[in-house]
């Protein structure tokens, strides 16, 4: 807490500095100044919580310094000392509430204890703001939510007069309901709500537009939006690009969905329901981007993907080493899904499903060795089941199959011991204490000869090599939200996680969380 001493007195300012235990009062910060100017210039910059003030001094007295301080701050505690019996000035304290009005010559008990009464006073007044505040915040977020379904004006009318402004209920003024889904957030619900209830506030202001919002299942934010005459499709985008940029500053992933234009708040349902139908196809669209409602006068039913089956066909081009053929194949897949969207999410994840088992089952007919060779079922499922967009689930297969045919062309082109020792750095690269002693061993060669014959076969030092996979791991483990990166660290072999991000900095050029980002960014 701050406390302010104003006294054109210089000794009575220098003894309550130094004669009065201020930490021991529950003063963490004392700032002073010689008359009510000085304390005005000073109070601006200090923002004390209580105002220790002589009555009586030149250029401005105490009782018109307060007055002053007091319009800008009402929360602001003040104590008066005066060495004159004057009752004008009595007068003056009792009217701006002062906590006490103190005689000189000082007393410090009964400074002290004056400083104990406005301390109480303005703890008292903070926890009163604070519950007022809490109690505006949950009357708005109550009334967005009621405005999501019919609701009469009976209804909302108590929650609006709850408000600290003034609510349009009127059946002209236009809304529309903007929604941000977000997905797998490393952050908490509640940090979440911290972080990004200013930034969109502050961009909702910048356009002179009004809100109330609430949220429901800790991730959907709902925002009812007033403010302009009329709505357009490009102020819409306009708004959805400034989001975007936005919500850029943090390591995000979601979609922003614009419903439809309604006049009167009664109404807001119309545009909440819009909404919710255009985020159904959230799953056909890149993460981080916004869409505005289109209306449909039909909607197409939903395909059933049990017709489709690229298995077998997958199947036969991975065995067959065919890289082209299997690259057609998935993306044949991929813009037939992109370019009907009327097959339901969670039957394409299933297809998906079936296509990476189909590649990590090629991994074992062709005896290719490598950590994906016995991925379980459920851990492919985990990766799977994470994706919140068909191309995350595109992206996603491509990668295992280039990590497949990779694999492939490694095994067909590797000495015979370079395989063993690849194979053997593949599968105990999670060891922290894994040595060239114990490569060695393994593949039954001496230290020295290893080193030699690994450098000249590969170009790559033995540590090189497994620092490089450690760190190739690494950024795939990145891109999945769930893992925190001290996690990650562990999981490729790194106990110490400063040692690990320095090592990842000076092999990719930046950090683990800056890679994050600009991976979740694309």
């Amino acid at each position: 807490m701050k406390l302010l001493i104003v006294d054109d007195e210089k000794i009575t300012r220098d003894g309550l500095m130094h004669r009065i235990d201020w930490k021991a009062l529950g003063i963490d910060s004392v700032a002073c100044a010689d008359d009510g100017i000085h304390g005005m210039e000073t109070a601006l910059a200090f923002q004390p919580d209580i105002l220790l003030s002589d009555v009586r001094m030149p250029r401005m007295t105490g009782i018109e310094m307060a007055e002053k301080l007091q319009s800008m701050n009402p929360q602001l505690s003040i104590i008066f000392m005066s060495g004159y019996s004057d009752k004008e000035y009595l007068k003056a304290a009792i009217k701006l509430k002062a906590v006490s009005y103190v005689e000189k010559p000082i007393d410090t008990a009964e400074i002290s204890e004056a400083v104990s009464q406005a301390r109480l006073s303005v703890l008292e007044n903070q926890k009163a703001a604070s519950s007022k505040i809490l109690s505006i915040l949950q009357a708005r977020s109550l009334l967005a939510s009621k405005l999501t379904a019919a609701a009469k004006i009976d209804a909302v009318l108590p929650l609006v007069n709850d408000l600290d402004f003034t609510f349009p209920l009127d059946d002209t003024t236009p809304f529309f309901t903007f929604l941000i889904q977000f997905h797998n957030s490393t952050y908490s619900q509640d940090a979440l709500h911290v972080l990004i209830r200013p930034v969109i506030e502050q961009t909702l202001s910048s356009l002179r537009l009004k809100e109330i919002h609430s949220n429901r299942q800790g991730l959907l934010y709902f925002y009812h939006v007033w403010g302009f005459k009329n709505y357009t499709a490009n102020q819409k985008d306009y708004l959805g690009q400034m989001l975007e940029s936005a919500l850029s500053r943090f390591t995000l992933q979601y979609h922003i969905v614009f419903g439809k234009n309604v006049s009167g708040a009664l109404n807001i349902c119309n545009s909440y329901n819009s909404a919710v139908i255009e985020l159904q196809n959230s799953f056909y669209y890149r993460s981080n981007t916004h869409r505005i409602y289109q209306h449909k006068d039909t909607y197409d039913t939903f395909f059933d993907l049990t017709l489709i089956d690229i298995s077998s066909r997958l199947a036969d081009a991975l065995r067959r080493k065919d890289k082209q053929l299997a690259g057609e194949l998935m993306d044949g897949l991929f813009h037939e899904l992109l370019s009907g969207k009327n097959a339901l999410p969670n039957q394409i994840k299933d297809l998906y499903y079936k296509s990476m088992t189909t590649v990590r089952d090629a991994y074992q007919t062709l005896q290719i060795h490598t950590p994906d060779t016995d991925e379980p079922d459920n851990s492919i499922w985990g990766h799977i089941s994470s994706c919140q967009s068909l191309y995350e689930l595109h992206d996603l297969l491509l990668d295992k199959t280039n990590d497949f045919f990779s694999a492939a062309d490694t095994q067909n082109k590797d000495h015979s011991s370079i395989y063993l020792i690849k194979e053997f750095i593949a599968s105990h690269y999670q060891d922290e204490s894994l040595s060239i002693k114990d490569i060695s061993e393994h593949v039954f060669l001496s230290s020295s000869y290893l080193c030699t014959l690994f450098k000249n076969e590969t170009g790559l030092t033995l540590n090189q090599y497994l620092t490089d996979f450690r760190i190739e791991k690494a950024k795939k483990l990145l891109t999945d939200p769930r893992y925190k990166i001290t996690e990650i660290s562990a999981k490729v072999g790194y106990s110490d996680g400063n040692y690990f991000g320095k090592t990842f900095k000076k092999m990719v050029g930046v950090s683990p969380s800056e890679y994050r980002e600009q991976k979740i960014k694309n």
